[in-house]
């Protein structure tokens, strides 16, 4: 009450209506994708619209930013990921992050992701594929020009150039189908993971064959260092690469690139 303007007046005269406070301005974002704008929104639309759902992305590409666990990331990737002689990253290939629209988790990890393709400079495509994407999720991706999979690749998918496979918190059987679809010499070290440590997965049964012989054989991997960020959002999570003069030391070890196949088909990890 004490916001609204009245005016004293006599009987013979009406009230003067309140001053209506201005309306609230819609969230300051620009659509990067120009045929986003145009597109039909009902009336009785869920409350978490594409709009909505890409405004609290670049909210949490913001706090992200701004924190420690990010210019840690930028050091391991100057220093360790992106030393001077290694090819630049083309591609990104996102597997397993959840609904964006439904989850500030999975709304926390696709932040990331955007972060990585300034950081990373991808002069390529970004792929992303879930089996639980909503419409709202696809429009998102849209948005960010990211390019929805359209099948189930089960993690299968072949290099043909350097790409980062994002792939927090996936299940062990799908770092083994993508490390089983890769495992040669030219394609290995054209593969960067960002996902669970694999010898996280130390005590169990379904430890799989490709996995056990990257483990012994010790390919490097580094922790991230989890944010002040709820749920566990980044938990447990690592760089897992293959540098090029350690995959080449193995060049005339025909024994080692024999691969026993186990490709995981449980439809619990798909």
């Amino acid at each position: 009450m004490q916001n609204e303007e009245w005016k004293v007046v006599s009987k013979r005269m009406a009230v003067k209506p309140a001053r209506i406070p201005p309306t609230i301005k819609k969230h300051n974002f620009q659509y990067l994708n120009k045929d986003f704008k145009k597109k039909d929104r009902s009336k009785n639309a869920m409350q978490n619209s594409s709009e909505n759902v890409i405004y609290f992305i670049e909210e949490k590409m913001q706090a992200l930013k701004k924190s420690e666990f990010f210019q840690e990331l930028k050091k391991i990737i100057d220093f360790q990921l992106l030393p001077p002689n290694r090819p630049a990253l083309v591609d990104i290939v996102c597997y397993g992050i959840g609904s964006i629209e439904k989850s500030c988790t999975s709304q926390y990890q696709f932040a990331l992701m955007l972060l990585f393709k300034n950081l990373f400079q991808i002069i390529g495509k970004i792929y992303a594929y879930d089996p639980i994407f909503s419409q709202v999720d696809t429009e998102v991706l849209t948005h960010y020009n990211i390019e929805s999979i359209k099948i189930n690749e089960k993690a299968k998918r072949v290099v043909t150039n350097q790409t980062l496979f994002y792939m927090p918190h996936c299940p062990l059987g799908l770092y083994n189908n993508l490390i089983e679809a890769n495992w040669d010499r030219i394609k290995l070290k054209d593969v960067i993971i960002v996902g669970n440590r694999f010898d996280f997965y130390n005590e169990s049964s379904c430890v799989f064959y490709a996995l056990k012989i990257l483990k012994i054989h010790l390919f490097p991997s580094t922790t991230i260092q989890s944010p002040a960020i709820p749920d566990n959002t980044f938990n447990d999570l690592c760089w897992q690469w293959f540098p090029i003069d350690r995959v080449d030391s193995y060049k005339e070890d025909s024994e080692f690139w024999i691969l026993k196949r186990e490709s995981n088909e449980d439809q619990e990890i798909i």
